[in-house]
């Protein structure tokens, strides 16, 4: 009589092969390394977008906005203020202690006359990069 079906030790053997997959391949699926940075770059060029349309809608003020280790917006920082990052857990921008103005054409002036680029890294080492030409183009990198 032919007896059909797997023996013990193939079905043993297939369970410990799927678990070493799925032990190797869980980290690309459920770590969030990169996120948070993602987002607070996707933030951060929203604010720099709006300040300069401010800019270029109201030509008779100067619209800026001021970038430290710890926060970046227009100060004052404090929970009504939806113009700012402040207070975040694992973040730091670079460089810090720079102002970047807008003019009436959404070009950068003050310490970011001529283009520059602010780094948003996070505590893993993750950084992501927003850079803003001397045309005004607010670009990730």
């Amino acid at each position: 009589m032919k007896s059909q079906g797997f023996t013990l030790i193939e079905l043993i053997i297939i369970l410990v092969i799927i678990g070493i997959l799925a032990v190797s391949a869980s980290p690309i699926f459920i770590s969030d390394s990169g996120t948070k940075s993602q987002t607070v770059r996707l933030q951060a060029m929203s604010i720099l977008r709006a300040v300069q349309q401010q800019a270029m809608q109201d030509t008779m003020n100067d619209y800026s906005v001021s970038v430290t280790e710890s926060t970046l917006g227009n100060p004052p920082y404090n929970e009504d203020n939806s113009l700012q990052l402040s207070n975040l857990d694992d973040i730091t921008f670079s460089p810090a202690n720079i102002t970047i103005g807008f003019n009436a054409l959404g070009q950068p002036t003050l310490d970011c006359d001529g283009g520059c680029t602010v780094t948003i890294t996070e505590s893993s080492g993750v950084s992501r990069t927003i850079s803003i030409n001397k045309e005004g183009f607010i670009d990730a990198q």
